[in-house]
């Protein structure tokens, strides 16, 4: 892998935004429209403060530590104290390694469904191609990975317009403002919650731009921000132009405008699943080898081809994966983010650090609203729908 090295404010930005948008944000408007326009505002608003507060926090957790430094080794310093440290410390290892795992494993699965239509090939070589450009990529380093994020990002909102562009000659749906509220509702939430959720992309980005660490909270604001715009214009057109919203929501996009739209949509979808798998195959390369110090090509290795063979043993939909996903995220960090990040506080004031932080908006009532909103976040991945 290559040597690492600084990041530009966009390039550590669009490794935030990579992270999120990939495949959460494809199953979100088939839960927004199980609800009215009102919740659909309500909630977005919502999951993207409550989340832009959970990120900032994990941005001033990681600001000041060594370069490289991932949760894990952060909950070993600042959480996982005593007797059982070990213990506990190999506990959380192990289920965040299984949960990236899964993830990774549910983008292979989405995006060897989207070849399989576009070629035609079979299944398996579907998945074994998209595994090798996903996991080439990550080979080669924190650098190429942001630059590719980068024009990865440019790309979409390229396509994004051109979609949007397209869907201006068709006749728009009203969207209900009132719908029913229930489990619906709350698994609008999570899935919109988990469609933010950039945790281990966070790391990545401190570590690019410790050269100026004041862009380290723009990376994650410009990041988040660019990822509610993506959600805002997926859920509007989607909802106002599909005959028939469906869970992976820009098929019944591009099946309402037709002709040119369908090849568009699909590579729109290829390069979101992408993005999101290239930051977190990454950040579980960066666990892997900190955690059992090995080499980077075999931390590598063992990151990202568990994920290929979990994708073609067929464990659940891409829906299903991804809210069983969402889920588990959302618990581990609402129980281990919070008692960290105040004990990193602690720490750091002990010792009289004075690097970036977030201030009163890191305080004990913003620390109660993340937890709240993340563990609500993962009763809304588990629901049944309707």
């Amino acid at each position: 892998m290559a040597a690492k090295k600084n990041l530009t404010l966009f390039e550590a930005s669009s490794i935030i935004t990579g992270y999120g948008v990939g495949g959460g944000i494809l199953a979100v408007p088939f839960l927004a429209s199980l609800n009215g326009a009102a919740s659909i505002i309500i909630i977005l608003v919502a999951a993207y403060l409550f989340s832009l507060l959970m990120h900032l926090m994990i941005a001033e957790l990681c600001t000041g530590e060594e370069q490289g430094v991932q949760v894990v080794e952060l909950f070993r310093k600042y959480l996982f104290k005593g007797r059982y440290e070990k213990v506990w410390v190999w506990l959380f290892f192990t289920l965040l390694a299984l949960i990236l795992f899964s993830s990774q494993a549910a983008y292979i699965v989405g995006a060897g469904e989207i070849l399989v239509e576009l070629t035609g090939w079979p299944l398996w070589v579907s998945e074994m191609v998209f595994y090798l450009l996903a996991a080439g990529v990550v080979a080669f380093g924190l650098k190429v990975l942001g630059i590719s994020e980068k024009y990865a990002i440019g790309a979409l909102t390229v396509i994004l317009l051109l979609l949007a562009a397209g869907s201006c000659t068709l006749s728009f749906k009203a969207i209900p403002w009132v719908g029913p509220v229930g489990n619906s509702t709350l698994a609008l939430f999570g899935m919109v919650m988990f469609s933010f959720s950039a945790y281990f992309s966070v790391p990545q980005a401190v570590e690019g731009l410790s050269w100026n660490k004041k862009l380290i909270p723009r990376a994650v604001m410009l990041g988040m921000g660019l990822n509610l715009i993506f959600i805002i214009t997926f859920i509007f057109f989607t909802l106002s132009v599909s005959t028939e919203v469906t869970e992976v929501a820009i098929i019944g996009w591009t099946k309402a405008i037709g002709g040119w739209s369908r090849i568009v949509g699909s590579i729109f979808m290829l390069l979101a699943i992408l993005t999101t798998y290239w930051s977190a195959s990454y950040a579980l390369v960066v666990i892997i080898k900190e955690r059992l110090d090995w080499s980077e090509r075999l931390s590598w290795l063992v990151a990202t081809l568990p994920t290929l063979a979990i994708a073609m043993a067929g464990l659940g939909t891409f829906l299903e994966l991804m809210r069983l996903v969402g889920g588990g995220i959302a618990v581990c960090v609402a129980v281990a983010l919070i008692p960290a990040f105040r004990s990193s506080r602690r720490h750091k004031a002990s010792l009289g650090i004075d690097d970036w932080n977030m201030g009163i908006w890191g305080g004990p009532l913003f620390q109660a609203i993340v937890i709240a909103a993340y563990l609500l976040t993962a009763v809304g991945s588990f629901v049944k729908l309707p």
